[in-house]
């Protein structure tokens, strides 16, 4: 249950600044931002918040979900080839994914260590 509340949060910080963001810079509908979303959000926290933030600190960890988040948001101008997200408005929307991701590591190891 902690961890589910934990990915629900990651959820919404992450939802609401692609969409922000991605709504702006590109021509993702709000479903496909949605699906970015999710997927930034699962491999975000699975490999941010449970393999290398255990392992390291919160500047290595948010540092690496800037890179996971710009490598997934710039991959799905592949998978959505009339969106057209360019490596600008991946960077810019992983920036702001990791300035939230900052302050959400500071809130984990509240989550999982909740009994």
């Amino acid at each position: 249950m902690k961890h589910l509340t934990a990915v629900l949060i990651k959820f919404g910080i992450i939802a609401i600044a692609l969409e922000i963001v991605l709504n702006l810079l590109s021509d993702l509908t709000f479903g496909q931002i949605l699906i970015v979303s999710v997927v930034v959000t699962v491999l975000a926290y699975l490999i941010g918040d449970l393999l290398i933030l255990p392992m390291s600190n919160n500047t290595i960890a948010t540092v690496a979900d800037f890179g996971l988040a710009l490598v997934t948001i710039y991959a799905f101008d592949w998978v959505y080839r009339n969106a057209e997200i360019s490596f600008f408005d991946a960077a810019l929307a992983a920036l702001v994914l990791a300035a939230g991701e900052w302050f959400f590591h500071k809130l984990v190891p509240n989550f999982l260590s909740a009994k």
